[in-house]
């Protein structure tokens, strides 16, 4: 058993960027010898789980891991983790969930799940929403090239709240600053009073990426409040990243949340929150 975890260990490494190792870099990683890295590796090169670089001696994946990894994605149902996890996110923090696709210039939204917050609403699945004034939208779009979002959106943007995103360069500077900290943020641009943060997941199986969201009234969050929304969104994006196969999500050093700047806020209660 013990070799087992070793090997498996070994292989966690191999999983993460730049998924190769050394003898002496898996005996660091392990806290065994040399000699003991090399015989782990030894035995794993026999089991095909890993293979060795004739040229550099590194050790990398080898044709039975691949063939693991292709099955436990082909086996794995990306639509139900992703609303598994938008139920559990719904439940810990009390605020309503969202889980939606793009489709041209729209958001079309796929399920909700309502967390107990005392404010709630209801909107019909299927709704198409725009994408430039929701964070599902954003996420989403962050994933395209700007010319292939310039050719999606016309260069005036209509608007629907007066924080409403005007122009398309408008929108790729904020689809930068997504890019940047891995979520996005529709505040107050599509519902007044209306916070949203989400972030997109892809299976590399699955061309269609999926956008997962969190809003939330302004009002009845504070900044230290919405910053521990921000991580558990991001840590849940890790996790389903991780079980999914997205290998936006893989590397472990994908940044951590950046403040957002809080804009001015209406001084009138919002009556209901919407998606986005």
């Amino acid at each position: 058993m013990q070799s087992i975890r070793k090997a498996a260990e070994a292989l966690k490494l191999l999983s993460q960027p730049p998924y190769e190792t050394s003898v002496a870099e898996l005996a660091r990683a392990l806290g065994v010898t040399a000699s003991n890295a090399s015989r782990i590796l030894s035995e794993m090169r026999e089991a095909e789980l890993v293979d060795q670089d004739s040229a550099s001696r590194r050790y990398r994946p080898g044709p039975l891991a691949m063939r693991l990894a292709t099955g436990f994605l082909q086996t794995t149902n990306v639509m139900r983790c992703i609303e598994d996890a938008m139920v559990d996110l719904a439940t810990r923090t009390h605020h309503t969930a969202w889980t939606g696709v793009l489709e041209g210039t729209d958001v079309v939204t796929l399920g909700t799940q309502h967390g107990g917050f005392p404010v709630r609403f209801g909107i019909e699945l299927g709704r198409r929403l725009p994408c430039h004034a929701t964070a599902m939208g954003k996420a989403l779009l962050a994933l395209l090239t700007d010319d292939e979002i310039r050719q999606r959106l016309p260069a005036e943007l209509p608007a629907t709240t007066p924080y409403s995103l005007r122009s398309v360069d408008q929108l790729l500077e904020d689809l930068a600053n997504v890019r940047a900290t891995g979520f996005a943020c529709s505040n107050q641009e599509l519902f007044l009073g209306i916070k949203t943060i989400a972030i997109a997941l892809q299976s590399p199986l699955n061309a269609s990426p999926i956008a997962l969201s969190l809003s939330f009234p302004l009002l009845s969050v504070d900044a230290s409040t919405e910053q521990a929304l921000i991580k558990d969104l991001m840590d849940t994006g890790r996790s389903v990243g991780l079980r999914i196969g997205d290998p936006r999500w893989l590397d472990p050093a994908q940044p951590a949340p950046a403040s957002i700047p809080s804009e001015a806020r209406p001084p009138a209660r919002a009556k209901r929150p919407g998606p986005g």
